[in-house]
């Protein structure tokens, strides 16, 4: 994103830029289009699509930021700043102002409540990476996120445009491409493949033809775009792993443990964020060590920002809270959650956010036209 920013017209500063793919390549083109594909992992791909169209044009692969979950990673191509800055790390993040747990993306209380406007304010507290650009800028994603409150925020002054379908999606793409004016920025998101990784696994035959028909639109879209002086990056948020029913753990089946929480468990079931009771703090580290064993490590939570697993950058005036005392980074094939009262079960098959090389490093693919 650092590379973006600079040939897009922004300051940059935030990061580095990358040596692969310079600013000034990707200023050249009139169109500069990014493409994140949900879910699509850089194993996966060379594993379900090695000969396809995406394998055949990477530039190289990705590490995805941590935790490697799309509301903090969504969040750093909306921003260009790292989790450590923007503050949100995952589908659960701890929310100072209400001392309660959130689901950012949706802008509401873990349990349902929406938040107030003063709280999302709050919330979002990062600048738009539009703000800072002086080319055209567009978001195109699914018509039922357009007009989120997320979406709202994290799009800033850019026009956001929204899609039914797939086909939608490109459709989208290559009118504005096709449509004249000034040099154009265009962030593109596609939410399926994760959806489907989710319900029924990375490794289940739908996820893979979903993938297949992916790279046949995209082949076409190509085909129809050519001549329009536009330069395509295709990335991920992050990728995934399938995790058996057997090897899913339940903390509510620990409830020694579960009563020495201050705040439900947050950010992801690969990746938790632990707060404890003040008074409960060291025997619930040393409890939720013993009980994970092999299956889990616990990190002290300090100590893990510190070693910069959360990125670049000035650090959010809130990042240690919303850390908190503990990580525990779940062992591969294991997740860990807890549920609220009136919580339904969620057990997806495939899951994200943790440490490995699966769900951390995606692809990037270049297109030129």
């Amino acid at each position: 994103m650092a590379s973006v920013e600079l040939a897009a017209g922004g300051p940059g500063g935030a990061a580095a830029p990358l040596a692969e793919l310079t600013a000034r390549t990707l200023a050249a083109k009139r169109n500069l289009v990014l493409l994140i594909i949900d879910g699509l992992g850089l194993e996966y791909l060379m594993h379900a699509s090695p000969a396809g169209l995406l394998a055949g044009n990477l530039v190289g692969g990705l590490r995805s930021v941590c935790p490697a979950t799309t509301a903090a990673a969504v969040t750093t191509f909306f921003t260009g700043l790292s989790p450590a800055s923007h503050g949100l790390l995952g589908w659960f993040t701890p929310f100072e102002t209400r001392d309660q747990v959130v689901l950012p993306l949706l802008a509401q209380v873990r349990g349902g409540r929406a938040l107030p406007a003063g709280d999302v304010a709050a919330l979002y507290r990062s600048q738009p990476l539009a703000a800072r650009l002086t080319r055209d800028c567009h978001v195109v994603t699914a018509r039922n996120l357009v007009g989120s409150a997320y979406s709202r925020h994290h799009a800033g002054p850019a026009q956001r445009h929204g899609y039914r379908s797939l086909g939608g999606l490109f459709g989208q793409l290559e009118r504005l491409v096709r449509t004249a004016g000034p040099p154009r920025y265009v962030h593109a998101y596609w939410p399926q493949l994760d959806q489907l990784a989710h319900e029924h696994g990375i490794g289940h035959r739908r996820t893979r033809e979903h993938l297949r028909q992916i790279e046949a639109q995209l082949r076409r879209f190509l085909q129809t775009i050519a001549g329009s002086d536009t330069l395509l990056l295709v990335t991920s948020d992050h990728g995934f792993v399938d995790i058996a029913p057997a090897q899913r753990l339940l903390l509510n089946d620990q409830p020694q443990l579960l009563q020495r929480l201050r705040l439900p468990l947050a950010g992801e079931s690969r990746l938790a964020f632990v707060h404890a009771k003040p008074e409960q703090r060291a025997a619930l580290g040393a409890e939720l060590a013993d009980y994970l064993g092999e299956r889990g490590t616990v990190y002290d939570g300090g100590r893990f920002i510190e070693a910069g697993f959360f990125g670049p950058g000035e650090p959010h005036p809130a990042l240690a809270q919303r850390v908190g005392d503990f990580v525990v980074a779940m062992a591969d094939g294991w997740t860990l959650r807890d549920r609220l009262p009136g919580e339904r079960p969620f057990s997806p098959v495939g899951v994200h956010g943790g440490l490995s090389d699966a769900e951390r490093w995606v692809p990037l693919a270049v297109f030129e036209s």
